[in-house]
C-alpha cells in the first residue's frame, strides 16, 4: 500500500470512529492515546482471529501452515537456525514468523496467543504454560587473544586467582549467573573489585576492551569477536538452562512438529 492511500485509510478510519488516532506534524507521525488502545485491542482481535482460523482448518481437516515463533538472540547463532533448517523438510511452504524478545516477555506473547511456542531462558513462573528444558549450556572463560592464559586450552579455576574479573549481573537469571558467582568465590577469585556487565554482549564487550576475564554461556564462543577467545574451565560446572515453551491447551501439528525437532536438536 502507497503512503498515500494509507493515509486516506487512516483519515476514513478516524472519521468513521469520530476521534484522532495519530497526531501529524511535519517531521512525524504518533499515536494518541485513544490510538493506542484502538491498536492494542485490535491486535488482540487480529491474534484470536488467527487461532480461530487455525481451529476452523483443523476440524475441516486442513492442517495450519502458519507458525509464530518466539526466542531469545543466544538462539539465534546456531541453535534456532539447525531446528528452523530440519523443520521446513516437512513444511516447506510454511509461513513462519520469528520474534526476537527477552524470556520474560516471550512467556507473555505465548500465554496470550502471540506466539505459538517460544525458545527462551525457564522462568521461575511459567503461568499456565508448559515448559520443558532443552539443554544444559556450560559456561566458558572469555579474555582477550594475547592474555597469558590463552595459550591454555583448559583452566581450572586456581588458575584465574589473580586476575580481573568482568562479572555479568543479571536480576532475570541470577540463579545461574549467581552460581557462577558462588562457584568464582569459593575458588577464591576477587569478587569485590570486579568490573560489572549486564549482559553477556557487554562483558564481551568489556573483555575485548582489556577490562578482564569474563565467564559467559558457551553459545558466546559461536562468535566472532575481536581479539576475544574462550577456554573450558574444567570445574566451573555451573550451567544455563534453555527451555522450550507452548500452550498445551491448543497445539497445532505444525506447532507440535517445531516441539520434536526442537527437542532432536537439543541432543
Amino acid at each position: 500500500m502507497t503512503q498515500p492511500a494509507l493515509s486516506q485509510l487512516i483519515r476514513d478510519m478516524e472519521a468513521r470512529l469520530g476521534f484522532r488516532l495519530v497526531e501529524r506534524t511535519t517531521r512525524k507521525v504518533l499515536l494518541t492515546g485513544p490510538g493506542r488502545a484502538f491498536l492494542a485491542d485490535s491486535e488482540a482481535i487480529l491474534i484470536k482471529l488467527e487461532r480461530a482460523i487455525d481451529s476452523a482448518r483443523a476440524a475441516a481437516g486442513q492442517a495450519a501452515n502458519t507458525i509464530r515463533i518466539g526466542a531469545i538472540l543466544p538462539t539465534a547463532f546456531e541453535f534456532l537456525p539447525a531446528v528452523l533448517s530440519e523443520f521446513r523438510r516437512r513444511y516447506p511452504t510454511a509461513a513462519i514468523h520469528i520474534e526476537t524478545r527477552e524470556s520474560a516477555q516471550l512467556v507473555t506473547a505465548v500465554e496470550t496467543g502471540a506466539l505459538n511456542v517460544a525458545l527462551l531462558r525457564p522462568p521461575r513462573n511459567g503461568g499456565a504454560l508448559r515448559l520443558e528444558t532443552l539443554r544444559r549450556e556450560a559456561f566458558v572463560a572469555a579474555m582477550r587473544v594475547d592474555h597469558p592464559l590463552a595459550r591454555v586450552e583448559l583452566l581450572q579455576l586456581r588458575d584465574l586467582r589473580p586476575q580481573k574479573i568482568v562479572r555479568i549481573s543479571r536480576g532475570d537469571l541470577r540463579d545461574a549467573f549467581g552460581e557462577v558467582d558462588a562457584q568464582l568465590e569459593r575458588a577464591r577469585l576477587d569478587l569485590a573489585s570486579s568490573q560489572a556487565a549486564d549482559a553477556t554482549l557487554t562483558a564481551l564487550a568489556r573483555v575485548s576492551a582489556g577490562d578482564g576475564i569474563s565467564f559467559v554461556p558457551a553459545w558466546a564462543a559461536s562468535l566472532p569477536w575481536k581479539d576475544v577467545c574462550f577456554r573450558q574451565v574444567q570445574d566451573l560446572t555451573a550451567t544455563i538452562d534453555l527451555a522450550i515453551a507452548w500452550d498445551a491447551s491448543s497445539v497445532p501439528e505444525i506447532v507440535q512438529h517445531f516441539i520434536d525437532v526442537a527437542r532432536r536438536i537439543a541432543r
